[in-house]
């Protein structure tokens, strides 16, 4: 990993955040595209659409990845006692006893779970928590797991949020790239909001429609690693997750594009997976009609969920490497149309050799 992608992965992955508490994701992918000139517009719900173009009308393509994690919010304080909502996903047996980071007017204050989870089949997840000092401000607090922003060791990046602030760098390094090469390109770079919760953020821009609905829409996750989709082995072209299959014209154009990627650099790896450990925003996508595709990184130790007590999430440096890599060639050469006609035309042509022979054979 060259020291600029890796200076961009350390300060995303480093950022606090939870589902509907992306601020400082959001203002750091504001002040990148500030620095680069590249302007940015937000929709009514939070969600950032970051634009690079170049070139005599080159075709447009998006990236998209969520800014949120699993994490809570404080919902009220009673001097170091604290009683807080779990946004997302999480191991019950974390609780009590897991040690957290609560964010607290831009201050991180340590504490540590004192309650089980309350699960009740509707309504919020709660639990109690103290923290080691009162917290400066109440209103607007949050958190998660008390674990190492980042850390890099040999091909390994451990993170407390590796889902999807992975999937924020990625495409902020692309962006950076198409930048410095002063390339003919096209490319929306979308951050969404609150995934974690319900796609909430992915259905407001699919109501706001800041995105024309023609422009081919690739969502970039980091998804439970499984066999076949595994930790250092390439980047995913992901075919569908645990509820949906993604849009088949637009998959054979990025796995297309990603052979032809190993074809010319024996140092380029991929992998292709239905990736099932859970639902990301291209099934939403898929849902109200637009064109979608989906990567994802192989992802160990998926939302923090440890043996006994919360872990770090991972990813391989070298599937970072190769993510930018296919992202890159995807903002220079965008799925357009149909673009299987090559396979019909194949078959077509041998059953045209072979026709007479099956009809002989049935007589």
């Amino acid at each position: 990993m060259d020291r600029t992608l890796q200076k961009i992965v350390r300060e995303v992955l480093s950022l606090p955040t939870a589902p509907y508490h992306e601020d400082a994701v959001a203002a750091c992918i504001r002040a990148f595209a500030a620095h680069r000139g590249m302007p940015v517009k937000a929709d009514r719900y939070g969600n950032l659409i970051v634009r690079y173009r170049r070139g005599a009308r080159p075709r447009p393509v998006a990236l998209t990845a969520h800014m949120d994690h699993p994490g809570f919010e404080v919902l009220d304080a009673r001097g170091r006692d604290l009683t807080a909502e779990w946004l997302g996903a999480c191991d019950p047996q974390h609780f009590p006893g897991g040690q957290v980071t609560v964010i607290s007017n831009g201050k991180q204050t340590p504490g540590r779970v004192t309650s089980p989870l309350s699960q009740p089949e509707n309504g919020p997840k709660t639990f109690s928590l103290r923290t080691q000092r009162p917290l400066p401000q109440v209103e607007g607090a949050f958190g998660g797991w008390r674990l190492r922003p980042v850390a890099f060791d040999g091909d390994r990046v451990w993170t407390k949020a590796a889902d999807n602030l992975a999937g924020c760098a990625a495409i902020l390094e692309t962006l950076d790239r198409l930048h410095r090469q002063g390339a003919e390109a096209d490319l929306y770079g979308v951050f969404t909001r609150a995934e974690e919760v319900g796609l909430l953020g992915a259905a407001g821009l699919v109501e706001t429609r800041p995105i024309p609905k023609r422009i081919p829409v690739i969502v970039l996750e980091a998804s439970k690693a499984l066999p076949g989709a595994e930790v250092g082995k390439g980047p995913i072209v992901r075919v569908g997750d645990r509820m949906s299959v993604f849009d088949p014209k637009v998959e054979y154009a990025v796995h297309s594009l990603a052979q032809g990627l190993q074809k010319n650099d024996a140092q380029f790896r991929f992998q292709r997976q239905l990736m099932s450990g859970g639902v990301c925003e291209a099934t939403l996508y898929v849902l109200c009609g637009m064109a979608v595709g989906a990567l994802a990184f192989p992802l160990g130790n998926y939302h923090n969920i440890g043996k006994r007590w919360p872990a770090e999430e991972y990813i391989s440096a070298s599937d970072m490497e190769g993510m930018v890599a296919l992202c890159v060639a995807l903002s220079l050469h965008p799925p357009s149309g149909e673009t299987r006609g090559p396979i019909r035309k194949r078959f077509e042509a041998l059953f045209k050799a072979r026709r007479q022979r099956l009809l002989k054979a049935q007589k």
